[in-house]
C-alpha cells in the first residue's frame, strides 16, 4: 500500500506549528538545550525509538529498526538558539531573556521530530534503520564535532545523511537544492600586531602597529585579485580592527579579527598560509611583528548528487517541480558539513520568507521569523526523501 504522505502531513499541520511555537518560546543556548532534549527524547521513546540522551552533553540520538535488511538513514536537526534579545510583539516570542531562535533551529527540531513520528507510523512498509540526531551547539560550531568524537558515526554508521535549513531570502513554498559544494568552509582568524608605544607627537620613537595593521587590512585583499583564481570562490572578511585608547597615543598593539571562507581544501590551506605570511611581512616593514591565531571552523558542505536528486524529487512531489530551485553556492557555513564528510547526503534549504506578511528579516536578526506554512513543506520533503531511500532493498 502506498503511503499517503501529503494527507499524513496535513493532518499534523497544526501540531507541527504548535510544536515549533513551543520551542520558539523556550530557546536554549549552545550546550544548554536541556528542555528541548527532554522533549525530543520523550516523543521518540513514545514512538518506539531506542533513545540515547546526553550525547555531546545535551544531544539526543534515536534509532528505529524497521526490520529486515536495508540501509541506515540519518536525519539531523540542530537545537541551539542564539544570544539575541528578540524584538517583542509575537504571541510565541521568547520567554528566555537574552536567548532567541533567530536561525530557525526551532523549525528544524519540530520538522525532524514530526518526520520521525511519520516514519515510525509507517515502519511496516519500510526496511533498514532510521537514526535521528538532535545536535547541540551548532551556532558555536562545536556540537557536530563533539558528537563525532563520542562515536556518532562509529556505532550504526549511516549510509546517507539528510537535513535542512530555513532560508528567509527564499519564498515560503519553495525548496532550494544544490549538488556539490553548497556552503563554505569557515575559519576564524585573529591577528595580533605588536609595535612600540609612543607619544602621538613623537611617532618616530615608537613603531606604530595601528599603521601596520591598516596596511595589513588592505594587503590581505590582494590575495583574491592576484593569488587565487577568479574562478575559485574565496573570501576574507575583517570584522574587527581594534587599537589605541586615546587620540594622542601611539598604541603598542593592534588586533585584526576576520573570517576566512572558501570551498576547496587546497585553497583553504593556501589562504591560511598566505594570510600569516602577508601579515608578518607587512608588519616587519613597519618595524612591528604579527602573530596569527587560527580557529578551524566547519569544513565546506558537500551535497552528494544522488542524494540531492532524491531530495529534489521529494520536494517536487511536495510543492511542484517549478518551486524547487538550484540555490547555488553561499559563503555561510554549518557544522552539518562534518557529518557529510563521513557519509553522503544532502542539506537542502527551506524557503520561509514572506515579505507581504513582513517576514523578511535575515538570519541572526532580532526580528527573524518564518512563514509557518513552510513547515509542512519541509516535513513532506524530508519524509518523502526518507521513504524513497528506506523503501529500497
Amino acid at each position: 500500500m502506498a503511503i499517503a504522505l501529503h494527507s499524513d502531513v496535513e493532518e499534523l499541520r497544526e501540531e507541527l506549528i504548535a510544536l515549533r511555537r513551543d520551542l520558539h518560546r523556550h530557546p536554549e543556548l549552545a550546550f544548554a538545550e536541556r528542555r528541548t532534549a527532554a522533549l525530543v527524547a520523550e516523543r521518540l521513546r513514545s514512538w518506539g525509538f531506542a533513545v540515547q540522551a546526553g550525547v555531546a552533553r545535551t544531544g539526543v540520538i534515536g534509532v528505529l529498526d524497521m526490520g529486515g535488511p536495508g540501509k541506515t538513514l540519518m536525519l539531523r536537526a540542530d537545537m541551539d538558539a542564539l544570544p539575541i534579545h528578540e524584538t517583542p510583539g509575537r504571541p510565541y516570542g521568547s520567554t528566555n531573556q537574552g536567548a532567541m531562535h533567530a536561525c530557525g533551529h526551532d523549525a528544524h527540531v519540530a520538522v525532524a521530530l514530526t518526520t520521525a513520528g511519520l516514519l515510525a507510523k509507517h515502519r511496516s512498509q519500510l526496511r533498514g534503520r532510521l537514526k535521528v540526531v538532535f545536535q547541540p551547539a551548532e551556532e558555536i560550531v562545536a556540537g557536530a564535532k563533539l558528537m563525532l568524537e563520542e562515536g556518532l558515526m562509529d556505532t550504526l554508521p549511516p549510509d546517507r545523511v539528510l537535513g535542512f535549513h530555513c532560508w528567509p531570502t527564499l519564498a515560503a513554498g519553495k525548496v532550494g537544492v544544490h549538488p556539490g559544494y553548497m556552503w563554505a568552509a569557515v575559519d576564524q582568524v585573529k591577528l595580533l600586531v605588536r609595535g612600540v608605544g609612543a607619544h602621538g607627537g613623537t611617532p618616530h620613537l615608537g613603531a606604530d602597529p595601528l599603521l601596520a595593521g591598516a596596511h595589513i587590512v588592505v594587503a590581505l585583499q590582494s590575495l583574491f585579485s592576484r593569488e587565487i583564481s577568479t574562478f575559485q570562490p574565496a573570501l576574507f572578511t575583517q570584522g574587527i580592527f581594534r587599537a589605541g585608547s586615546l587620540y594622542n597615543i601611539i598604541p603598542a598593539e593592534a588586533e585584526i579579527w576576520g573570517s576566512c571562507r572558501n570551498f576547496d581544501p587546497q585553497v583553504r590551506d593556501f589562504m591560511h598560509r598566505r594570510i600569516r605570511e602577508i601579515a608578518e611581512g607587512v608588519a616587519a616593514t613597519f618595524r612591528c611583528t604579527a602573530t596569527m591565531e587560527l580557529g578551524h571552523g566547519s569544513p565546506a558542505l558537500w551535497n552528494d548528487p544522488d542524494a540531492t536528486a532524491d531530495v529534489q524529487e521529494a520536494a517536487s512531489q511536495a510543492v511542484g517541480a517549478g518551486n524547487v530551485v538550484d540555490i547555488g553556492q553561499s559563503a555561510v557555513g554549518d557544522d552539518m558539513a562534518y557529518f557529510l564528510q563521513k557519509a553522503p547526503g544532502c542539506y537542502f534549504l527551506l524557503g520561509v520568507g514572506n515579505p507581504q506578511q513582513g517576514i523578511d528579516a535575515s538570519l541572526h536578526s532580532p526580528q527573524f521569523d518564518i512563514d509557518e506554512s513552510a513547515l509542512p513543506v519541509a516535513a513532506e520533503t524530508l519524509a518523502g526523501a526518507a521513504i524513497a531511500y528506506l523503501g529500497q532493498p
